[in-house]
């Protein structure tokens, strides 16, 4: 009976090159599926519940975790062809500590030197130079690790060697000046083992993977606090990932990433969530400071632009609200009081084309998504805001004729009353 053998990885994994080399040097034909890391397969959930990470062979419906684990087992299964781990007891032991070491010191090193700068930058530097040093008086004048033949610790180190260029790239300093003999070595892997090079991704395509951001919305399309956050990331000009949640089953990125309030939209930029709207939208003016700058410069504007903004999460979602699932007396106070807030709005926005001067800001990022709820409160209200704040609805019509992030973002409002009155019929 054939043996049916997949491996669960993601392209960029140093990890699972480690298990790809293995298969191959034993010849052994395998399924490669390729993981979404933000939304693992149920598979791989199943097969590694403890630590939910690649790379997992699953071999005859039998999960095995961790990739030196992993490689370790390729070898003493397939044991009639190209052993990787020495026989003799001691030369065993010795490349088990080596393999250890590397996964303890040069992969958390490694990611160091690429995520930190300035003086902390540097100090990781000379860590990682000192590993590598190492692992070279390791290597001697061995032609591999393993003597003269490939062995484990080549296979759990040499994946490591295509992120070199990153790491020298963003650390600006020079593998192969400080460690010849271990670049050759690199080298040699490549060009004298299919197995390697076939595995091995390139280390140009491996730094545009690590430059380039990847950026998760979670949010619900009706959502006046998701529309801020895509408004900004338009202004920017920030390409995304908008996946819209379901309130009555949330997904598990979500419950993960917001575990206090469990509510959209979270921002998940290069794994990391940021959640509340306006720490948001703060949030990406900081990161992506090139263009289109929302909050002033000068620390009083600043401060007033959040003061206003503070004002309008504190002031109109609950208000409106009232409004349209309000009835009654609650209904018409509602009313008065959304009136007063949008007056007080108007009279902060003055003869100014936007809250934030000649171009649009934060408070204008803040306060429009809200506009696309207008035409609900009205209705369903039964009065004009209109006609009690002409400036703020002439301010609204002007973000979205002029500011092509406003216009693709919102939604129209009769799309916005349809699902109001469904919410209210359930």
């Amino acid at each position: 009976m054939k043996d049916e053998v997949i491996l669960l990885d993601y392209w960029a994994s140093p990890y699972g090159m480690r298990a790809k080399i293995a298969l191959d040097e034993k010849g052994v034909e395998y399924e490669c599926r390729a993981e979404n890391l933000q939304n693992k397969s149920p598979l791989l959930l199943q097969s590694n519940p403890i630590h939910k990470t690649i790379p997992v062979l699953v071999h005859n419906g039998k999960p095995i975790c961790e990739s030196l684990i992993v490689v370790r087992y390729i070898d003493e299964v397939w044991h009639d062809k190209s052993p990787l781990l020495p026989s003799d007891p001691h030369q065993k032991a010795q490349a088990l500590f080596w393999a250890d070491y590397i996964d303890k010191k040069i992969f958390e090193l490694g990611r160091r030197v690429l995520w930190e700068k300035g003086e902390d930058q540097e100090k990781t530097k000379n860590e990682f130079v000192e590993g590598l040093k190492k692992l070279e008086g390791e290597l001697g004048n061995k032609r591999y690790f393993g003597g003269e033949n490939i062995g484990f610790v080549d296979v759990a180190f040499v994946p490591f060697t295509c992120w070199f260029y990153s790491i020298e790239t963003r650390g600006n300093f020079s593998i192969e000046a400080e460690f010849p003999k271990l670049v050759s070595w690199a080298k040699r892997c490549v060009d004298e083992r299919e197995s390697i090079a076939k595995a091995l991704e390139d280390p140009h395509k491996l730094y545009d993977y690590y430059m380039k951001d990847e950026v998760i919305l979670l949010d619900c399309w009706a959502s006046s606090y998701g529309m801020r956050v895509k408004i900004a990331l338009a202004e920017k000009g920030v390409e995304y990932e908008c996946r819209e949640e379901n309130f009555q089953e949330k997904s598990p990125l979500l419950l993960q990433s917001n575990p206090i309030h469990k509510t959209i939209p979270v921002l998940v930029h290069n794994g990391m969530p940021i959640c509340e709207s306006l720490i948001i939208v703060n949030y990406i003016d900081e990161v992506w400071d090139d263009k289109s700058p929302l909050l002033p410069s000068n620390p009083h504007q600043k401060s007033q632009a959040l003061f206003w903004a503070d004002y309008i999460d504190k002031k109109i979602y609950s208000i409106g609200t009232r409004i349209w699932r309000g009835k009654g007396e609650d209904q018409e106070i509602a009313k008065k009081e959304l009136i007063e807030v949008l007056k007080n709005l108007e009279g902060e926005l003055g003869n100014k084309p936007y809250f934030g001067g000649e171009n649009i800001g934060f408070l204008d990022v803040a306060l429009v998504p809200f506009t696309s709820w207008f035409y609900t409160y009205e209705t369903l209200g039964r009065f004009s805001i209109e006609a009690e704040c002409p400036k703020l609805v002439t301010w609204a019509k002007r973000c979205i004729s002029e500011r092509e992030s406003v216009a693709k973002t919102l939604p129209h409002p009769h799309k916005i009353y349809d699902y109001a009155l469904d919410l209210l019929r359930k």
